[in-house]
């Protein structure tokens, strides 16, 4: 396979997940089940789209669960009157991808206290107590692909960094790690500018047009995720110059091949939605006693030397054809 399908059909993969959008539900399983509803942020979100495909994929192997996927829209208010409505409907679980963790904190504590168990999946803050969590550590992810940005920079390189929404903990972590493993380290590097681009890869490509106007060089686009470095990547292969530029992300769904991307790190969906699935079943029937979880999943960096793995794997399990 060549390296530029390589990079367009990963890409194609994780897009295809996108199954819904707002009020209309995809369901598994028959009736007389557990009713667990799904609160992503934003299906149009590459890695929200991957791992609601993999919650669905992983609902199917319980006959007694029925998930249903509610959209976001990547908007708070939406997502907290869904949240409402799930649980003035009845359900028996929630999992919420949380869009501001902080300012959902005490409405997901007072659901959970009068019987309403939910799950914080992907992102949390860890204010609730009582709240199951499943979790790649953002700072563990910023830190294996800072490491490996460290290795391969030059000394007095210039960046341009790219962060999710404001307020977001897993910018804020990965950031934190590329500032303890990377720049406080070398005080040589330069930080060109800084800009939020909300996990929008449409942003990660306007921001980069308007650095390359900006600046005559550009050593490397250190992005808090995937989607915000292809759009950098796409906008400096448009102006001829990507291969003279080093591309860093986070999530795991875009390929490494031939500078196109440098370094990612898998927070892997299959893995969170299996992890995910098993606790609410496990609080549904009464097995976990406690009546919630907190799981941290591994972290993997993906660069040239093992991306290979990744696309056997997503040809295996039909996410690549």
């Amino acid at each position: 396979m060549k390296a530029k399908k390589v990079f367009s059909v990963l890409m194609a993969a994780a897009m295809m997940a996108g199954v819904m959008t707002g009020g209309t539900a995809t369901t598994v399983s028959a009736a007389d089940t557990y009713k667990v509803a799904f609160l992503p942020t934003d299906m149009s979100a590459t890695f929200a789209s991957w791992l609601a495909s993999e919650l669905q994929t992983a609902f199917d192997q319980y006959d007694d669960m029925e998930l249903t996927v509610i959209d976001s829209k990547n908007e708070l208010e939406t997502q907290i009157s869904s949240l409402e409505t799930c649980v003035s409907q009845g359900y028996d679980y929630i999992i919420l991808l949380p869009l501001e963790p902080a300012a959902e904190d005490d409405l997901v504590e007072g659901y959970i206290n009068d019987g309403t168990p939910i799950m914080n999946i992907n992102l949390d803050d860890l204010a609730v107590e009582k709240a199951s969590s499943v979790i790649a550590n953002p700072y563990d992810l910023g830190t294996v692909v800072a490491e490996e940005a460290k290795k391969n920079l030059p000394e007095d390189a210039k960046v341009v960094v790219l962060l999710g929404p404001s307020g977001n903990t897993d910018s804020i972590e990965r950031r934190r790690a590329y500032e303890d493993v990377l720049f406080s380290q070398n005080e040589n590097i330069t930080i060109l500018d800084e800009q939020i681009g909300d996990w929008e890869k449409s942003k990660g490509m306007e921001y980069m047009e308007n650095w390359l106007q900006v600046y005559d060089d550009v050593d490397a686009v250190i992005s808090m995720n995937d989607a915000m470095a292809i759009g950098a990547y796409e906008a400096a292969k448009d102006a001829g110059v990507a291969d003279d530029i080093q591309f860093y992300g986070v999530d795991g769904l875009a390929a490494i091949n031939d500078g196109e991307m440098n370094a990612t790190a898998l927070q892997d969906a299959q893995v969170m939605a299996e992890e995910g699935a098993r606790i609410a079943h496990e609080v549904l029937t009464g097995e976990n006693k406690d009546g919630y979880e907190k799981v941290q999943i591994p972290v993997t960096l993906i660069t040239k030397d093992n991306v290979s793995e990744f696309i056997d794997r997503y040809t295996e399990n039909g996410m690549l054809k």
